[in-house]
């Protein structure tokens, strides 16, 4: 019997998904019977003297038809929930584990975190050629349905079908598309997303990115500064990418410090039409880095002239010894009345006013506290070989069970950026858990309560046969551990997903102790 999922999916077109999004937003060019009303858009477009014959240009590739029906389907599958793990350490958790495939686990969460999702990281499959990347979705419909659905002939049909088990440019497309576009639906409307990658697929991501999100939500490349080793070739290459998009980058603003650097500058400026002639009274006890007992009369500075207007400036063991109300250009003298009046001041900038003083020479200078920056798109959030011994040392093995996990600062930066203490952060290729690693730590440096979801498909530590689906196995009838899964499987390890959970246990065990949590 069919559920109304599967009677439902039977009814899914291409562009459903599009549609379905597209009458959330301009609900009035839809008719009764739920049709867009195309002569209806195009007059709107001719009244707003738009041009929709303007020449440009689409991404185009084998199975984007097929991937597009794909991001219109409801989930087929049931959550089902872990009761050991929910009854015993998890039962307190407001974080989301799900194993399974992640195509179907997006599918699910529109329903309860459409638009909810503050950030997103992913580490998809870089598609190298020896990253093991294949096109894993099965085609599950015959032949004739696929000729139905999409108008395909016979030859287009094979060439559909083709890409599955395969690792070209059409087939890595063909599997991150529709999960960019469920993506994009639970990303909350000043959420970001960022997305790992290599110079594999880069180009190819970064067209797909623009079509799903627009290109106005770009924001910018990121490069990881990652690996400073010895390498053969032309060139050698020490980065890799993210690609980070807004969902309304209308609503994204400069992204929170993550050290909360100070600094310290000037507060006078040569008297001008910018800068006026005034008076300010300076109390006792303000600092006055001079030797005990210095006195500054009359005026001094130059350009940036300071005039001693009423009582007097000595130092008293570092501090003013009176009030004294100075006249100059103060380039900041709103900002110096609401410090001194006792008021928490934070600049147009977001940087904090940490203290007004005045140095050996009577110069008036701040000390601000930046809040927020503008991040290099070249980072050195750590390197690869660093993360993986972090990771080793973690599970207390002398060698890491992943080849390339990310550095925990590298997630710990990008969430900080653009999270709120109660975000809740997504990462649909989980791997070694890293993402939910950097969220705790932020949570303990913060006190934030950033809630996790990652979703992590079972894979495989042994070599599976395409056909059987059985483990192949050696000569002595072993089974055989996939390229990097080796010390995974040798641990006991059959899957990947359990590996990504005790990450997260041993990383929350190990922050409580590093600060003295309960």
């Amino acid at each position: 019997m069919q559920t109304d999922n599967e009677k439902y999916n039977e009814t899914v077109q291409p562009n459903t998904a599009f549609l379905n999004e597209l009458k959330d937003k301009l609900p009035e060019f839809f008719t009764n019977n739920g049709s867009f009303d195309l002569n209806k858009f195009m007059s709107q477009l001719k009244d707003k003297n738009i041009n929709e014959l303007s020449e440009g240009y689409q991404l185009d590739f084998i199975g984007k038809d097929y991937a597009r029906r794909q991001a219109g389907e409801m989930p087929t599958t049931v959550i089902v929930p872990d009761e050991k793990q929910n009854k015993g350490e998890g039962k307190d958790s407001n974080n989301l584990f799900f194993t399974g495939d992640n195509l179907e686990v997006l599918r699910h969460l529109q329903n309860n975190y459409q638009n909810k999702i503050d950030v997103i990281y992913i580490d998809p499959p870089y598609n190298t050629g020896s990253d093991g990347f294949v096109y894993p979705d099965s085609f599950e419909y015959s032949d004739e349905k696929l000729k139905d659905m999409f108008g395909l002939d016979d030859d287009q049909v094979e060439r559909l079908k083709s890409i599955q088990g395969k690792s070209n440019h059409s087939a890595w497309l063909t599997f991150i598309y529709p999960r960019l576009i469920l993506a994009k639906k639970i990303l909350s409307d000043s959420g970001v997303i960022f997305v790992s990658i290599d110079d594999n697929e880069v180009s190819n991501l970064k067209d797909t990115m623009d079509e799903i999100y627009g290109e106005s939500s770009y924001l910018s490349t990121l490069i990881w500064d990652r690996n400073h080793s010895a390498q053969a070739g032309i060139f050698k290459v020490y980065h890799e990418y993210i690609l980070a998009y807004a969902k309304k980058s209308n609503l994204i603003t400069t992204p929170k410090s993550a050290n909360h650097e100070r600094f310290e500058a000037g507060a006078l400026k040569k008297v001008d039409d910018r800068h006026p002639l005034n008076e300010f009274t300076f109390p006792k006890g303000t600092r006055f880095d001079a030797p005990d007992g210095t006195e500054l009369t009359g005026s001094w500075g130059g350009a940036e002239q300071v005039k001693i207007v009423s009582g007097r400036l000595i130092s008293d063991h570092g501090r003013l010894k009176d009030d004294v109300t100075l006249a100059a250009g103060f380039t900041q003298i709103k900002q110096m009345h609401d410090y001194f009046d006792g008021k928490d001041v934070v600049d147009t900038r977001g940087q904090k006013v940490v203290e007004f003083y005045l140095n050996s020479t009577g110069k008036v200078r701040v000390i601000k506290e930046r809040s927020v920056e503008t991040p290099a798109t070249v980072q050195k959030f750590g390197t690869q070989g660093a993360a993986s011994e972090a990771l080793a040392h973690l599970f207390k093995s002398s060698v890491p069970y992943f080849s390339s996990p990310k550095p925990v600062k590298m997630l710990e930066t990008i969430v900080n950026w653009f999270s709120k203490p109660t975000s809740t952060i997504l990462d649909f290729f989980a791997g070694s858990s890293t993402t939910a690693d950097a969220i705790m730590q932020l949570n303990a440096k913060d006190g934030g309560h950033r809630k996790f979801i990652m979703v992590q498909k079972p894979e495989k530590t042994y070599v599976v046969d395409k056909e059987t689906g059985e483990a192949k196995l050696d000569k002595s009838g072993n089974r055989i551990p996939t390229k990097g899964g080796k010390a995974a499987y040798e641990a006991g390890y059959m899957t990947i997903d359990p590996i990504s959970r005790e990450r997260i246990r041993r990383a929350a065990k190990k922050i409580r102790k590093d600060n003295e949590l309960t």
